[in-house]
């Protein structure tokens, strides 16, 4: 499976929605009720964004959204891709799919504009284009999910929007049963006595400060970030006598990181460290998308992580069956069938 780059995507999603043959005079009529109704969110720009009815044609340039969208609606009705595409199977169902390809990075607004979309969802360093859209009352959702309650509040509003608010809220309710499973088994372990955790970003000695997503990734599995007092909200680099003196128990590479474990493990500098010393050297999933990022997949990382910081508690646990249970259900397909690996 090929990793999960930047790359631009313009997605057409069509949703359908219908009445049940079973009582439908009755359905049609709450159906109609509620398309009068306005639907009302509000972004992560604080922006207020009102539909007058369910979003059915979504274009976005931002994988995750995508991926939620399709963990909302287990998609598989994406009509066609414009842009320098990697085909995860996440991201496109087998029946998408484009050869075009994009000179850059940049949203063509001609191109959304052409395809007339009920709702545009973008990452929130394009912000710049959303005067130029809405200038063409195109309605633009702003995403910004730093953390996992924004992450939570955008799966909300983006249900709401396109209207899968009952999918949404199936989300919401895995996410809430996992982390309180979770909480519960940590809460034997005394903070203090939590082990100590360093994660590697974009190398070795690129780690994360107590304002990154994966500060409180490592929090929430049971862990104490050890660079967690470092004040950047970007991968500050660190040097290698800091790891050192940090003496982490554990160490997580990312799979964007560019090192392996061995690499690590074999590192003669790095040999007197407590996680070197224990082999407690770890490469976060997936190959199919990062773990530690805020997207769907991020209660994986959290469960995953907990095996590793605290693997006595959660001893009990098929990590390989969590992961695949999660996929089935949100994406319609297993993780192990997808071709994904936990190593």
């Amino acid at each position: 499976m090929k990793k999960i780059a930047k790359f631009l995507i313009l997605v057409l999603i069509v949703c359908t929605f219908g009445a049940c043959s079973k009582n439908s005079t009755a359905v049609q009529s709450a159906n109609n009720a509620d398309n009068n109704k306005k639907i009302t969110v509000t972004d992560g720009m604080k922006r207020k964004i009102e539909l007058s009815k369910p979003a059915e044609k979504v274009l976005t340039n931002y994988p995750i959204a995508v991926q939620i969208l399709c963990a909302l609606d287990k998609q598989d009705n994406i009509l066609g891709a414009d842009g320098n595409v990697i085909k995860n199977p996440l991201t496109f169902s087998p029946k998408a799919g484009s050869s075009k390809t994009a000179a850059s990075n940049d949203i063509n607004v001609e191109q959304v504009i052409a395809a007339k979309p009920d709702l545009v969802i973008i990452y929130k360093k394009n912000k710049e284009i959303v005067p130029k859209l809405e200038k063409s009352n195109i309605k633009v959702f702003v995403v910004s999910a730093e953390n996992l309650d924004e992450l939570k509040s955008t799966v909300k509003d983006l249900g709401i929007l396109t209207g899968k608010e009952k999918k949404s809220e199936e989300f919401m309710e895995y996410y809430t049963k996992k982390l309180n499973f979770i909480d519960t088994k940590l809460k034997v372990v005394d903070q203090k006595n939590r082990p100590k955790v360093y994660m590697a970003g974009g190398g070795l000695y690129l780690a994360p400060g107590k304002n990154m997503f994966q500060n409180s990734l490592i929090e929430l599995a049971g862990g104490t970030n050890v660079t967690g007092s470092l004040s950047s909200n970007k991968w500050s680099q660190v040097s290698a006598e800091q790891l050192i003196s940090w003496n982490p128990d554990v160490i997580i590479i990312t799979q964007y990181s560019g090192v392996k474990p061995q690499d690590v493990l074999n590192n003669s500098a790095l040999k007197d460290i407590s996680a070197v010393k224990n082999k407690k050297v770890y490469l976060m999933p997936s190959k199919i998308s990062s773990w530690d990022m805020p997207c769907p997949q991020t209660i994986l990382g959290i469960m995953w992580l907990s095996t590793k910081t605290n693997p006595e508690l959660f001893k009990d646990i098929d990590i390989t069956k969590e992961v695949d249970d999660f996929y089935q259900q949100f994406y319609g397909t297993t993780y192990t069938k997808l071709g994904g690996t936990l190593d």
